[in-house]
């Protein structure tokens, strides 16, 4: 049976995991690209003295942990996995441009036009929490610009005040898109889920009584053939209680139809504390209820039906202040092999409730096959 999806921040992180590892993949596959590339830009301006070789080796080692990643990225299963190794790599990246930036001649100023892409980038392409990416775009931004003051005194830089203009513009750009996509996520998610839940719930209410949350008669017939077919094919045997309030139709005279929904809503209850997990029970119709106990036998089935039994003898409903009580009887019967179907067995489980009846109500009988 399907469940109704819940609507949260990590429930929409979750659902986005997949497409959003695909798109980090991408980036880290371009970010190596670009890095790689470089080391020409770093030849043509460094020249092939120690410095140039120790960028190189900053790049090799960028490389070599961002292939990492890809490998890492392979196994994640969580949004939170995933979130952690992101702002990891980020990171790393954050520290390539540093040095680079800081390590590269004055009159290379290639990181003016390039790096507010990487503050871009950073809060838009990557996932995770805006607040965090913004932190870290932050962190690119002040370390750029400190080493832009650093060079300012260079006549081949641009002015730091256009600089820091270019900067501030790539973080508020980035940080309104940022915000308007992680806003759109969740309006997609929340859709989804409405629609999805609504489907759920029109489902369900094709199955279910609507009042009690018991299975409708045609559902538990057929959950109820499922289980027979299972047991002519390797004999695992269940048992069948039929249960019917005594004398409803007076308590429903008396205090009213609304009263006896609240009584039917209160015994369905009691009859869930005395069942297991894999149990089925449905609503047949009125004040009629059938349970289904699978891998049951007749002795302990009884035991069950005794126990709703003396618990509907002693609950005492409340309506309006009014006290509304009653008694049931009960019918108890497991499959056999001389049974055609299931509905011959709980035909068995219904004779026996109405021998219930005859004998005076408030009872449970059993049916042996």
């Amino acid at each position: 049976m399907s469940r109704f999806i819940r609507y949260t921040d990590s429930a929409v992180e979750q659902f986005y995991l997949k497409e959003d590892v695909a798109n980090t993949k991408t980036g880290i596959v371009v970010a190596i690209c670009f890095c790689l590339l470089f080391v020409i830009n770093d030849y043509v301006f460094l020249g092939t003295g120690l410095l140039f070789y120790q960028t190189v080796l900053v790049r090799l080692i960028f490389t070599a942990l961002s292939v990492g990643c890809l490998f890492f990225l392979r196994r994640i299963k969580s949004y939170q996995q995933h979130e952690r190794l992101v702002y990891g790599w980020s990171v790393l990246l954050v520290l390539l441009l540093a040095y680079v930036n800081l390590t590269r001649q004055a009159d290379n100023i290639n990181f003016t036009y390039l790096d507010p892409l990487i503050v871009l980038l950073i809060l838009i392409y990557f996932p995770g929490a805006v607040g965090k990416k913004a932190v870290l775009a932050g962190c690119q931004v002040i370390i750029d610009l400190a080493i832009a003051a650093f060079l300012r005194n260079s006549p081949y830089t641009l002015s730091w005040e256009v600089i820091t203009c270019a900067y501030v513009l790539s973080f508020i750009l980035g940080l309104v898109i940022a915000v308007k996509l992680c806003a759109f996520r969740h309006e997609h998610y929340y859709a989804l889920v409405k629609e999805q839940n609504l489907r759920l719930e029109l489902e369900k209410s094709a199955y279910t009584d609507c009042l009690t949350g018991a299975f409708n008669r045609r559902k538990f017939f057929q959950l109820g053939e499922e289980l027979f077919n299972r047991f002519q094919e390797n004999q695992e045997v269940f048992a069948l209680i039929m249960l019917d309030l005594d004398f409803f139709k007076n308590l429903n005279d008396k205090f009213g139809h609304a009263a006896g929904d609240a009584f039917l809503l209160s015994f369905s209850k009691l009859i869930l504390q005395h069942t297991r997990a894999g149990d089925i029970m449905g609503r047949l119709g009125g004040e009629e209820f059938a349970l289904i106990l699978p891998v049951t036998c007749l002795d302990f089935a009884n035991e069950v039906a005794e126990k709703i039994r003396y618990s509907c003898e002693q609950n005492k409903a409340f309506f309006n202040k009014r006290m509304l009580q009653t008694t049931v009887s009960i019918g108890v019967t497991e499959v056999c092999d001389k049974d055609r179907s299931f509905a011959e067995a709980l035909n068995r489980a219904d004779e026996a409730l109405y021998q219930a009846k005859r004998w005076g109500r408030n009872q449970v009988h059993l049916s042996e096959a």
